[in-house]
C-alpha cells in the first residue's frame, strides 16, 4: 500500500463531495449577494435624499435630487443652472427609475412628489418622497 499520495477512489470521493457542496452553497450565495446589493442601494438612496433635505435646510437654498445612470446626484441652483455637489452610486446590476426630479426647499418640503423604483431579479422596491420630505421604502421582494 502506497502511503505517499491519494488513491483514485479517495480522489473521486473528495471531488464528488466538493462538487455536491458547491451545488448546495452557490445558489444561496447568489441570493445573498443580490439582497446585499439591494440593501446597499436602498441605503445609499435614502442617505442621499436625507442629505439633500439636510443641505437645503442648512444652506437655506433649494437642492435637487436626480437619478442619472444608476447614480443619485444632488445639485444646487447657482443662477445660470444646476451644479452637481454630491453623487451617490446605486449599484451596477439594478434598474433604477424616477418619475420626477424632486427639489427640496429650505423648509424641508419637496416638489414635485417623487417615487424612485429599484428593480433586480423580480424584486421591486419603491422609495417614496412625501411633500414634507419624508422618505419611505416599500418593497415586494
Amino acid at each position: 500500500m502506497n502511503k505517499k499520495g491519494l488513491t483514485v477512489f479517495e480522489l473521486v470521493v473528495t471531488v464528488s463531495l466538493f462538487s455536491l457542496l458547491a451545488l448546495v452553497v452557490v445558489p444561496g450565495l447568489q441570493s445573498f449577494f443580490v439582497r446585499l446589493e439591494i440593501r446597499t442601494a436602498l441605503r445609499a438612496l435614502t442617505s442621499g435624499l436625507g442629505t439633500a433635505r439636510g443641505l437645503a435646510i442648512r444652506d437655506n437654498r433649494p437642492v435637487r435630487a436626480e437619478v442619472v445612470a444608476r447614480r443619485l446626484q444632488l445639485s444646487v441652483d447657482d443662477g445660470p443652472g444646476w451644479r452637481v455637489i454630491r453623487s451617490f452610486a446605486l449599484g451596477e446590476k439594478l434598474k433604477v427609475a424616477a418619475n420626477s426630479r424632486p427639489v427640496f426647499s429650505p423648509l424641508g418640503n419637496v416638489s414635485p412628489l417623487c417615487t424612485i423604483t429599484l428593480n433586480v431579479r423580480q424584486r421591486t422596491y419603491r422609495v417614496v418622497i412625501s411633500m414634507y420630505g419624508r422618505i419611505r421604502v416599500y418593497g415586494d421582494g
